[in-house]
């Protein structure tokens, strides 16, 4: 019931959203928010709800507890991720954000470090070591996983000692979610362009309430 009730929210409040700028909505604009709502309820969400509702954390991370079990294996990169922290940052950037700014920057500066769609891996090991490998250079390291937080501390394997990022699955899909300066600290370490780096650092660096980073697939 408090999840319905969550959900009820957030649509009604994206719904209310749909008529000011951040969405660059008319103001006469139309938006059946019965049929939204009842979709949602109902569990029969359209496409545009279900991708809204699975760009925000908290519904990632609902009934989606995972062990370190679930990690274990080699992971090859997928796609840039970029995720909410909450339905407020949603509403206050807007999905247009979402969708497609932050993530084609981000690919960007990711492909320019090397990362390759079905190429760049990582490794974890029941021993809790681990191994990223990036084109042709391959960073040995060690990782914990705290699941009652989804919590992933990775030290060496990404090029920097200690960093922290949040790990969730979506499909068969491992999602690695870091805060934006975290994020950048890796792609700092991992590139050997200065330009590079400070690119990186005016396109990603100016959003807060975002988790960005990758999603890989076994």
């Amino acid at each position: 019931m408090k999840k319905n009730l969550s959900i009820y929210v957030f649509i009604l409040s994206v719904v209310l959203l749909s008529s000011c700028q951040a969405f660059n909505y008319q103001k006469d604009t139309k938006t059946d928010a019965s049929s939204l709502i009842d979709n949602a309820l109902s569990g029969n969400t359209s496409q545009t709800t279900t991708d809204l509702l699975g760009r925000v954390l908290s519904y990632l991370l609902y009934g989606n507890t995972i062990s370190q079990d679930n990690i274990i294996g080699t992971w090859k990169y997928s796609s840039p991720k970029v995720i909410f922290e909450s339905e407020n940052i949603l509403a206050k950037l807007g999905s247009d954000v979402a969708s497609d700014k932050i993530e084609k920057s981000l690919g960007n500066q990711l492909s320019k470090i090397g990362f390759t769609q079905g190429k760049t891996s990582l490794t974890f090991n029941k021993d809790n070591t681990c191994s990223f490998t990036c084109g042709s250079r391959t960073y040995p390291g060690t990782y914990k996983f705290d699941a009652s937080a989804n919590k992933l501390t990775i030290t060496d394997a990404l090029g920097v000692g200690n960093v922290k990022c949040t790990a969730c699955k979506n499909g068969n899909e491992l999602y690695l979610l870091f805060d934006s300066n975290k994020v950048l600290s890796v792609i700092t370490a991992l590139s050997n362009s200065p330009i590079g780096n400070s690119t990186a650092s005016s396109v990603l660096g100016n959003y807060k309430g975002l988790k960005l980073g990758w999603s890989m697939t076994k």
